[in-house]
């Protein structure tokens, strides 16, 4: 027997003090019974096994031998003496127990309670198994064809001094994990949020060189805003980069993290190798030291469960990714706004005019870096579209403003312009002269047009302007001496001619 050394000489008799039994020292300290029984022995511990007495059961060479007999049947052999085990009287309660479902604490408490076991709860515990033997769980595999699957999670980084707090804390460790050949794209960030996370997407997809065809994540609330076993619901803004990529996100189950575990064993790989008892002063120096240990040494390394180069097995997946799109996703904030009474909505302290049947209601407002668009609530459709302006500002749609209000002098001048090039040129001219006053100047030519028709307000026009005369009154003198009102019609695209009616009732008499 190999001498142990004294610390763990010490701790074999101080367990055997504390009343463990020899199999449980086995196990927590991984030597041999028959060593933990010498050592008890020798320290009184433990009582000594009574050695066996040689007897020599030969009779005398003087003696006869007795004849041979043959040998008895083998089945009426006694069987070989096991140790009893201390359960075995309470056998009865103990398989009624089992078969409830419960376990070998709750079984051992009871007999020591109301059956009175002096046992050990190890003897419990093993009687319970050889009872109800332990079926080992098999776990399937997930292998992915070739530009079939991504994996993404975060982690913690190494120690980094932050540079607000000149503290060292640890970073998030974003992690994307291709499911075929496990190449990987790692970066480290100080905070996270809906825009952070699809930012590192983008990354993960440029650094490969394409898109997979699904991405596989956790129940984060940057990625999933309500985990649900059949139905969860993705972060809006998060679900519409995917869709600018034609990339289908799949949420793992709550609380079943293994079903994603390529992007779980990167990240403790990370960490346990790359990032292992490190310290950097800045993230940058972080992520600069990932990006040269992700190419010098994970892109190069014979993966344990594939037995192949991480680099040869990428080059057979990267003709599988999808192309990457022209143009990168155009980030942008979603919120939600009540629409005034005056029919727009306030954001940042500027306001958006909004179609009217959406007075009081609440609408959803993405917001851009040049634009804001407002959607229905309910189909998610955009119904107005705006760009940004200043604080206290207004936009407004000719389509929002109510029937009542009057047009604007621009406007007013093209509906001018539309009955003649002489009527035109006096429009943008009385513009030009007095500014926003003319507007009331031109209400009332498109009132002579109605009254004495265009032709004869175009000669109007082409009079004043040789008499360099811009004045409404100058315009309704000419007509009134020089052109008659027009007759009113009794046609109508809707109404019939009054002589319909007169027909209709005499044939009613």
């Amino acid at each position: 027997m190999n001498e142990l050394s004294v610390t763990e000489q010490d701790t074999i008799l101080g367990l055997l003090r504390l009343g463990w039994s020899q199999r449980r020292i086995q196990r927590e300290t991984g030597h041999r019974r028959e060593t933990i029984a010498s050592y008890g022995i020798a320290a009184g511990l433990l009582a000594s096994k009574p050695a066996k007495v040689a007897t020599d059961l030969s009779p005398p060479s003087d003696t006869p031998l007795p004849a041979a007999t043959p040998p008895a049947d083998t089945d009426a052999q006694p069987a070989i003496q096991r140790s009893r085990s201390n359960c075995e009287a309470h056998r009865p309660f103990i398989e009624g127990e089992v078969g409830k479902g419960r376990n070998a604490v709750a079984i051992y408490q009871d007999l020591v309670e109301h059956h009175g076991y002096v046992g050990a709860y190890n003897a419990v515990k093993r009687f319970v198994r050889k009872l109800h033997p332990h079926e080992p769980h098999v776990k399937c595999r997930f292998e992915s064809e070739p530009g079939a699957e991504m994996q993404v999670d975060y982690g913690e980084g190494a120690k980094t001094r932050h540079p607000v707090t000149g503290k060292y804390r640890r970073p998030r460790l974003f992690v994307a994990t291709l499911g075929y050949s496990r190449h990987a794209f790692r970066k480290t960030v100080w905070e996270s949020s809906s825009e952070i996370w699809c930012q590192l997407h983008e990354e993960a997809f440029a650094y490969f060189g394409g898109v997979c065809a699904t991405i596989r994540l956790d129940n984060l609330r940057e990625g999933v805003i309500d985990a649900d076993i059949y139905d969860p619901n993705l972060n809006p803004l998060y679900a519409t980069m995917l869709k600018h990529y034609d990339v289908v996100a799949l949420p793992c189950r709550p609380y079943a993290p293994d079903l994603k575990g390529k992007v779980e064993s990167a990240v403790g790989h990370t960490q346990g190798t790359a990032l292992k008892g490190l310290t950097f002063e800045t993230i940058e120096e972080q992520n600069a030291h990932l990006m040269r240990w992700n190419e010098r040494w994970a892109f190069t390394r014979i993966h344990g469960t594939a037995r192949r180069q991480v680099r040869e097995m990428f080059k057979e997946e990267q003709p599988a990714l999808k192309p990457l799109p022209p143009t990168r996703f155009e980030y942008y904030r979603i919120l939600q706004r009540r629409v005034h009474l005056d029919g727009h909505i306030e954001v940042d302290r500027a306001y958006y005019s909004a179609p009217p049947r959406y007075m009081g209601a609440m609408v959803v407002v993405n917001v851009g870096r040049l634009w804001i668009r407002i959607l229905d609530p309910y189909t998610q459709t955009m119904v107005r579209e705006h760009e940004l302006t200043q604080r206290g500002k207004r936009r407004t749609a000719d389509a929002d403003r109510p029937k009542q209000t009057p047009l604007k002098i621009e406007h007013l001048v093209d509906k001018i312009a539309r009955h003649g090039p002489a009527c035109g040129i006096f429009a943008r001219s009385a513009v030009d002269q007095y500014g926003a006053t003319a507007a009331r100047m031109l209400f009332g030519v498109l009132d002579l047009v109605r009254r004495y028709g265009p032709q004869s307000v175009e000669q109007a026009c082409e009079v004043a302007a040789q008499a360099n005369s811009l004045r409404y009154r100058f315009l309704r003198r000419y007509l009134q001496h020089h052109a008659t009102t027009q007759v009113l019609v009794a046609r109508h695209n809707v109404i019939a001619e009054i002589d319909t009616y007169t027909k209709h009732l005499e044939a009613l008499r």
